[in-house]
C-alpha cells in the first residue's frame, strides 16, 4: 500500500474526536455487556426500567465496568429529564438550582452524580430531603463503598446496586463489539494473541482496553491489530499489566487464603498481582489487618500492630514504595502461628445477640444508680465474683481459647 493511500485509510478510521468508549456505548440495556445478575430476563434493570417507577439508587464498582452507561441508560429510557453533575466539581448551589427547577415537576427529573462519594458531608445532607420526598430521583456511581463514603442518612434513602468487574469473556465481547460497530473499527482486524494481551492488560476495565485498542488502531499500518503492536502499545503508554480474568475479589480472598495457610511466597504472588493491577494498596492493606485478627489474633498480638503499620504506610506512601510494607506485613502473617478463636468467639456472641431477646443490662452494672457492683480494684489482684453477663445467659462461655493461643481463660 502506498503511504498515500495508507494515510487516506487512517483518515477514514478518525472521522470523530471522540473516544472510542463514548462511541459505541450501548443504547439499550440489553445491549450492555457484562453485569447479567443486573441484566437478565428478570434482573433488576430490566424490571426497574421497565416499570417506570423510578427510585433512587447507587451503582457502585470498580472503574471501566459500565457505571456510567447504566446510569445513562436509566435517564435516557425513563421519560424523565436527565441532568448530569460530577461529584468532583459540584457545588450546594448546583444542587439548590436543579432541586428548585425539579420542584415544579417533582419526580420528573433524574439527577445522575458521577462519584457520588466525593460530595462533602453538608452537600450530601442537602440531597436528603429531595431525594426522601421524590423530589429528584438520584443515581450516583461510585468506587469507594457507600457504606462507608455516603452519611448514613443519604444511604438509608438509597438503593445500593454492585457491579461485578468485566470476566475475560466480556472484554473479548466488547474488543469484537468495537471491531464491528459502524461507529468503531469495521475495517479493522485483529488476532486472538492481540485479544488476550489487550484483556490481561485492561485489569478488568473496559475503558482502559478501549483506550488500548483505539491507540492500536491508530499505529497499525495495514488495518491489522497483532500481539508485536499491542506489547508496543504497552510500552509506549506504560500501562500495568494488571488481574487479568479474575477480578478483584478472588485475588483477594487467595491472598488470604495463602497467609491463612502460611505460604508466604503464595501470599506475595497474590499480593503483587493485586498491585500490578492497579488496585489501591490501602484497600489491600484493609484486608491484611482483618487476616491479621481472624487468622493470627491471640497467638500473636504483634501481628494486627504490624498490620495497622503496614496500613498507614501505604496511606503515607503510596505506590510503588507502599509495597515494601505491604509485602513485610505478609511475609509476618503468612509465618505467624495461626488462630481463629477471636472471630469464633464474637460470632457466637452475635449468633446470641441475634437469636435472643435483648436482654435488660443488670441492674449492677448500669451507668446510673448501680447498686450491689463490686469494684475489682478494691480487691485482691483485681478479681471479684459478680455476674457480668444477664442472667439468662449465666455461666456462658464464648472465649475457648485453643493450645496455640497466647491468652488463656482469666
Amino acid at each position: 500500500m502506498s503511504n498515500f493511500s495508507t494515510q487516506n485509510a487512517q483518515m477514514s478510521l478518525f472521522k470523530s474526536k471522540e473516544p472510542l468508549a463514548y462511541r459505541i456505548r450501548p443504547k439499550t440495556i440489553n445491549e450492555i455487556i457484562g453485569q447479567e445478575h443486573l441484566t437478565c430476563t428478570n434482573g433488576f434493570l430490566n424490571t426497574y426500567v421497565k416499570s417506570g417507577i423510578l427510585y433512587s439508587i447507587i451503582l457502585w464498582g470498580p472503574p471501566g465496568i459500565g457505571k456510567t452507561t447504566i446510569a445513562t441508560l436509566i435517564g435516557l429510557n425513563s421519560g424523565k429529564e436527565f441532568v448530569s453533575l460530577s461529584g468532583a466539581g459540584i457545588s450546594v448551589a448546583d444542587l439548590r438550582e436543579v432541586f428548585n427547577k425539579a420542584k415544579l415537576q417533582p419526580g420528573r427529573v433524574v439527577l445522575f452524580i458521577d462519584e457520588i462519594h466525593r460530595l462533602a458531608k453538608n452537600q450530601q445532607d442537602v440531597l436528603l430531603e429531595p431525594v426522601e420526598k421524590g423530589i429528584i430521583v438520584l443515581i450516583g456511581t461510585t468506587t469507594e463503598n457507600p457504606h462507608i463514603s455516603l452519611t448514613r442518612a443519604l444511604h438509608s434513602r438509597l438503593k445500593v446496586l454492585e457491579l461485578k468487574p468485566h470476566l475475560e469473556y466480556d472484554l473479548e465481547k466488547i474488543i469484537h463489539r468495537a471491531l464491528s460497530h459502524e461507529d468503531g473499527y469495521p475495517n479493522c482486524k485483529i488476532t486472538n494473541e492481540a485479544v488476550k494481551l489487550l484483556v490481561i492488560s485492561s485489569s478488568g476495565d473496559a475503558r482502559r482496553l478501549l483506550i488500548n485498542l483505539e491507540e492500536a488502531v491508530k499505529s497499525t499500518t495495514d488495518q491489522l491489530i497483532d500481539e508485536k503492536l499491542v506489547k508496543t502499545i504497552l510500552e509506549n503508554t506504560q500501562l500495568q499489566i494488571g488481574i487479568d480474568a479474575e477480578n478483584h475479589y478472588n485475588l483477594v480472598s487467595a491472598l488470604q487464603k495463602s497467609i491463612r495457610g502460611s505460604d508466604p511466597n503464595a501470599a506475595l504472588y497474590w499480593l503483587a498481582r493485586l498491585l500490578a493491577g492497579g488496585v489501591d494498596p490501602v484497600q489491600v492493606a484493609r484486608r491484611i489487618v482483618v487476616t491479621a485478627s481472624e487468622d493470627i489474633g491471640l497467638t500473636d498480638n504483634n501481628a494486627l500492630t504490624v498490620a495497622l503499620n503496614a496500613y498507614q504506610a501505604s496511606q503515607f506512601l503510596g505506590m510503588p514504595e507502599a509495597r515494601i510494607p505491604l509485602a513485610q506485613a505478609v511475609i509476618y502473617l503468612a509465618c505467624a502461628q495461626k488462630s481463629n478463636t477471636t472471630i469464633i468467639s464474637i460470632d457466637q456472641a452475635l449468633n446470641d445477640v441475634k437469636t435472643f431477646s435483648p436482654y435488660p443490662v443488670p441492674i449492677h452494672l448500669r451507668n446510673l444508680g448501680g447498686d450491689g457492683y463490686k469494684y475489682p480494684h478494691s480487691f485482691k489482684d483485681a478479681k471479684v465474683e459478680q455476674e457480668y453477663l444477664p442472667k439468662e445467659l449465666m455461666n456462658k462461655e464464648y472465649f475457648e481459647p485453643n493450645e496455640r493461643d497466647k491468652i488463656k481463660k482469666c
